[in-house]
This record gives C-alpha cells, structure tokens and sequence, in this order.
C-alpha cells in the first residue's frame, strides 16, 4: 500500500496556499510535514529538489516518508510542475489529480460551485 505525504511550510508560500486551496475543495488524506520545523523534513526537500521547494507530494509506504521508488531524476534546475513518478514538486492544481490516480490516493471530487452572474471576482480583486 502507498500513502500521500506532502512536504510543506508553515510560513507563507504561494505554492502551498495553492495546494491548501486544493485540500479545502477535496477531501484526501495524507500526512503533512513541515519543514520550517522539521529539520529532517527540509534536509530531505533539499536533497529531492535542491531548493526549500514546497509543496511536495510524495507517495510513500504506509509507514514511511520517503518515495516507494526512487524518483526520476530532474530534467532542468527547477523541481516546478515537474512530475517525477513518485514525486510532485509545486504542482498547479491541474496536475494534482493525474498524479493521486495513477498511485490509487482516494480524494473526492470538487463540486464546481458558479458564482452568480456579475460577482465571478477573483480572491485578489475588490469591490
């Protein structure tokens, strides 16, 4: 059996509250790590990425933290959207689906909720 662990941060990241985003419109499960407080947690993020790259989501054995499979190895510098089988580093929330069901990580489905016409606003636009 696998499990979803995310490695994470407690100070602010836009990465982060994206993936927090996703989590409140889907239920799942999984174990959350930070590594502003988990010096093992940020050495790990480090060796994986090379950068305090957060979130990363990680499917790993029942008991443990680490991937179930070595991840494949980065194409480039950055860790950003990159898929790398057993690893998900700063995803958009369109990649986050693909990589729970390949793996069998149960989550629930959003509902599309519309807001009524004229007050489709963004969280960043006011009045």
């Amino acid at each position: 059996m696998a499990r979803l662990v995310v490695y994470a941060r407690s100070s602010f990241c836009p990465d982060v509250w994206r993936w927090q985003r996703w989590v409140l419109q889907h239920e799942i499960e999984f174990t959350e790590l930070d590594i502003d407080v988990d010096p093992a947690s940020y050495a790990r993020v480090i060796e994986w990425t090379g950068h305090e790259s957060v979130p990363t989501l990680v499917i790993a054995p029942d008991d443990g933290f680490e991937p179930v499979e070595a991840p494949s190895p980065l194409p480039g510098r950055s860790p950003r959207g990159v898929d790398r089988g057993t690893m998900l580093t700063e995803p958009n929330p369109g990649q986050v689906e693909a990589f729970l069901d390949r793996w069998g990580i149960a989550y629930a489905k959003a509902e599309q909720e519309r807001a009524p016409a004229g007050e489709d606003r963004r969280w960043w636009q006011r009045g």
